[in-house]
């Protein structure tokens, strides 16, 4: 029993990824929405029912965009197993689809648009556009989303509205996460000069038991040839003639169209926009009639700068026929009532030469550098059809052949040091998959260059010889067997203060300063103190007991001083969200029980092989968009 209860609390984290999880069904959805023109490789299957890769590529670029703003980067999100989250998710939501559509559950064509008014109509239709467009949405794609969701987030929260926790294991619940204890501390950690000197013997034994600290890794000698676009561009030389050629060229592209900064204020009615386009009129300024008429703030009203492209065109007739200063009638579209105010006119201009200079130094750089990658590569790779070695090939290309001596899977040498200037993916997995004195093809890297390599060597991961490594032993040995002590002396000492010594006396035999921890209850992190302590003074059954634990190279001993119950203490406020975590738990089971039967009486599956592909080409810096228009 209290070991379930226990799991339960547990899931605190899952009950947030649950929420997250309905979160994103809600927000986004997991459906396909974007066309069919191609046979789709099919990813997943739930019932008759296809879950294609471009559904999957759709939902994974939208979670890397996010986890990008929060600084992860593609390469973590995968080892985090973003992909598959995605494809679970893709499933899950297409299981509770069929559900949802087995109990009769539809929506409306009428709901869906008071769903998206409700949802949307404060931000106005340029930021609702322009949200849209930021994930991959057109206005059709979403309303065709959301009549997907809508029913299944109905199902979902119908189960949660009869759950609940009964009053008694609230009550135990909250008695046991409520729970404080305190506890006297010491430390016990032995000198390095506590430590005898081992012997020969002893170092051969630690060296001979414990291979995994003393093995290297595989590592390989080669000879590489890499076509390197930036280094290239580098040497690319132009004057500043060049430069003005081709401003003139391409100045329609530095064309900057006649922009307005625009605030607005938006209405559901006529009569409310007219009543406040009226209080303008009478001399009340735009953002106290904002304010005052629809509880909108200077923040909400503000649209910025915007082009006749950036608006709908019966909004972008009336923005841009005012001129400064000017306030529009009110103007009518699918979210409403809107009156608009020109607060500044840009007009047009070409942007000057100075300001683009950069810019198009930079681009005569990239394309040129891009030519040449191509026509250099291609050399070279007719070179080496013509039978000729690597080093021959690139000296006839005027290229160099570089030898690396020992690099291994993480692109570190035999000194642990990461070797400088390497191709970026796929070449370390390219070096690794390749055979012992072959040329491998020529390969495209993720920052568009080539490289061609041969591995003359490769040598395999071993147990460094003892004497190679002795130093190494000797220190790992001399903290193992400290480690050791210090474990031994510290049970004997918990051991006599279960034994009816006080805590006091057992630390001063070993000059050792007691301190105090706690309050703390069984959730609370204490500084400096490994958490595994604190379960275990949870653990001891009653005041004056002990324990030890091992910590950051020291071992702690505590005593249990007091054991504060929540009897009489009650926190609404904590109750009230454990109410919330058991409720969520609940629904959680009964989803995944729910989740279950429909697996068991429909075919779902996923095509691992589909799976592998997709991610062997985002390893290979092709992208998860590879193919998505």
């Amino acid at each position: 029993m209290l070991q379930n209860i226990r799991d339960g609390i547990a899931k605190i984290l899952v009950y947030l990824l649950f929420g997250i999880l309905i979160l994103s069904f809600a927000l986004w959805g997991t459906t396909d929405f974007f066309g069919q023109g191609a046979v789709q490789t099919v990813i997943a299957e739930v019932g008759d029912n296809e879950i294609t890769r471009k559904t999957i590529e759709r939902q994974y670029r939208r979670q890397i965009d996010n986890l990008r703003k929060r600084g992860i980067n593609e390469e973590q999100a995968r080892k985090f197993g973003v992909l598959e989250s995605v494809v679970e998710r893709a499933v899950d939501a297409s299981v509770y689809d069929l559900a949802a559509e087995k109990l009769g559950l539809t929506v409306a064509t009428s709901a869906i648009e008071r769903d998206i008014r409700d949802r949307f109509g404060q931000i106005g239709s340029v930021q609702f556009d322009q949200l849209l467009r930021d994930n991959g949405y057109t206005l059709q794609e979403y309303e065709a989303a959301r009549r997907l969701e809508i029913p299944r987030m109905q199902m979902i929260e119908s189960f949660s509205a009869g759950a609940a926790g009964s009053k008694k294991l609230l009550n135990y619940l909250y008695r046991w996460q409520a729970e404080e204890r305190s506890a006297s501390v010491f430390k016990v950690s032995l000198n390095k000069g506590d430590v005898p000197k081992p012997k020969e013997a002893d170092l051969i034994k630690f060296h001979s038991d414990n291979p995994q600290l003393f093995t290297s890794p595989e590592y390989r000698d080669l000879v590489l040839v890499h076509i390197n676009p930036a280094k290239i561009a580098q040497s690319i030389k132009f004057d500043e003639a060049d430069l003005k050629q081709l401003y003139q060229e391409r100045i329609s592209d530095f064309r900057q169209t006649e922009r307005r900064k625009v605030s607005q204020i938006l209405f559901e009615t006529k009569k409310e926009a007219d009543k406040a386009r009226a209080k303008i009129e009478k001399g009340l300024d735009f953002d106290s009639v904002a304010d005052l008429v629809a509880g909108q703030d200077k923040n909400t009203t503000q649209l910025g700068s915007v082009s006749r492209e950036d608006l709908p065109e019966n909004l972008a007739k009336e923005v841009f026929r005012l001129g400064k200063g000017k306030v529009s009638d009110p103007v009518k579209d699918e979210f409403g009532y809107r009156i608009f105010k020109i607060d500044d006119v840009l007009p047009e201009r070409v942007k000057l030469f100075s300001e683009v200079k950069a810019e198009l130094a930079r681009e005569i750089r990239q394309d040129q550098a891009l030519e040449d990658v191509i026509r250099i590569s291609n050399s070279l790779e007719d070179s080496l059809g013509k039978g000729l070695s690597i080093e021959e090939a690139s000296a006839e290309q005027g290229l160099e052949a570089r030898r690396i001596i020992n690099i291994d899977q993480s692109g570190r040498d035999e000194n642990g040091r990461i070797v400088a200037n390497i191709p970026d993916k796929p070449f370390l997995r390219t070096l690794f998959n390749a055979s012992e004195r072959q040329d491998t093809f020529m390969t495209e890297t993720a920052a568009g260059g080539f490289f061609v390599l041969r591995v003359n060597k490769v040598k395999k991961s071993s147990v460094i010889p003892l004497e190679r490594v002795k130093d190494r032993v000797l220190i790992a040995w001399s903290e193992a067997k400290r480690m050791d002590r210090s474990r031994m002396k510290a049970e004997i000492l918990s051991n006599k203060i279960n034994d009816g010594d006080t805590i006091s006396r057992v630390a001063s035999s070993i000059k050792a300063k007691v301190f105090e921890i706690g309050p703390t209850n069984r959730f609370n992190r204490v500084e400096g103190i490994p958490p595994e302590l604190i379960a275990k003074l949870f653990k001891l059954k009653s005041k004056g007991k002990a324990s030890f634990i091992r910590g950051n190279g020291e071992y702690f001993v505590a005593s249990l001083t007091r054991i504060t119950s929540a009897d009489g203490r009650v926190d609404k406020e904590a109750i009230n969200a454990l109410k919330n975590e058991v409720k969520i738990s609940m629904v959680s089971d009964i989803l995944s029980q729910l989740q279950s039967a429909i697996r068991k009486s429909n075919n779902v599956s996923v095509n691992e092989v589909t799976l592998k592909q997709f991610f062997d080409s985002n390893e290979d810096g092709s992208g998860a968009l590879g193919d998505t228009p």
